[in-house]
């Protein structure tokens, strides 16, 4: 006798299509493989070893950032003041070095005033809960932007991103050091996020912020802190960022904040909150980097840059809602295919 194994058959097309659907994972290496063959195709300085790793420092500090991002979208909040931080942290930083202090004490009123901008984007969440972290994040975007304005208005500093220059262009291993870098990152927030009591909590509040409290978690705290990761981050890739630039003035990283968005969304990681893998936020942040690397070497104008971008993110977005309109349609032909039968 022939024995039937029922995980192979009679599996119903519409289990078979979820299944394909639900594993974002799989859909993500696909995209990432359709990006590199068609680099591939259009340039032959595509896969050129030396492109490619100064591709990396081209787009590797938004990647620094997308840690913070992503948490954030685990709680099921948003944070578009990133960019605004980037800038107020590297012209205060800068400053600080024309005032005369070590680079040293310069680097670390860098990172104190991320980490201060953060804070104070959790605290008014925290203090205010009824306020929506868009609007909040939106007013501090223009209040951290306006203050570096104000620091140093049309004034360009070179002498603090000329010694911070060895994070853009030296190599540990034949790696740049931001690449070095951004793997370190990569090892310790995926054990944060994924091995720890915190990150459990994370995503216990991204699924139900109510259900999370009453069982004792400490939301207000937690979201103080993820808020407060997500400046200091931002304020670590500004380091990156002046670097890369060769100066510091109050103009940097205008649109940063969407591309380090789109990034951990194309990644998986949920608007909606309680969803997030940093294996899948890596891809998206390499499939963006990638996208925009192999635009440059066929010399794809910015605004072009922008329109895929921003239609890979769509699609994005819509790919959930595919899946079950796929899923109702085969239900639909199956039902209708039975009644003729009958």
């Amino acid at each position: 006798m022939k024995s039937h194994n029922p995980t192979q058959r009679g599996i119903p097309a519409s289990s078979r299509i979820n299944r394909l659907f639900s594993r974002w994972e799989t859909l993500l290496v696909l995209i990432f493989l359709v990006v590199n063959v068609i680099n591939i195709n259009l340039s032959p300085y595509y896969l050129n070893y030396n492109n490619v790793m100064n591709s990396m420092v081209n787009f590797m500090d938004k990647g620094l950032m997308v840690y913070g991002i992503m948490m954030v979208l685990i709680l099921g909040e948003i944070d578009i003041s990133i960019a605004s931080i980037i800038t107020l942290s590297a012209c205060v930083g800068g400053w600080a070095f024309e005032q005369g202090l070590p680079m040293a004490a310069c680097i670390l009123v860098a990172l104190l005033v991320g980490t201060a901008c953060g804070a104070i984007n959790g605290l008014l969440l925290v203090r205010f809960p009824e306020l929506n972290s868009t609007i909040v994040t939106l007013g501090t975007q223009i209040l951290y932007r306006g203050l570096a304005y104000m620091l140093l208005e049309d004034i360009s500093l070179k002498g603090y991103a000329k010694q911070l220059s060895p994070l853009a262009w030296n190599r540990v291993f034949g790696l740049p050091v931001i690449l070095v870098t951004f793997i370190l990152m990569t090892l310790v927030f995926a054990f944060t996020i994924h091995r720890t009591q915190f990150g459990r909590h994370m995503f216990a509040m991204g699924t139900n912020k109510t259900a999370a409290y009453f069982s004792g978690i400490h939301t207000d705290r937690i979201k103080l802190l993820v808020f407060t990761l997500s400046g200091l981050c931002a304020a670590f890739a500004g380091l990156f960022l002046s670097a890369k630039l060769g100066s510091v003035r109050a103009s940097i990283a205008q649109g940063y904040e969407l591309e380090v968005i789109a990034m951990a969304i194309l990644g998986g990681a949920s608007p909606s909150g309680g969803r997030g893998n940093v294996g899948g936020v890596v891809l998206g942040m390499f499939t963006i980097g990638l996208i925009r690397y192999g635009a440059g070497l066929v010399n794809v104008s910015s605004d072009t840059l922008k329109i895929i971008i921003g239609g890979l993110l769509i699609v994005v977005c819509a790919a959930p809602n595919l899946k079950q309109v796929l899923a109702d349609a085969s239900e639909t032909f199956r039902g209708r295919k039975q009644l003729g039968i009958q």
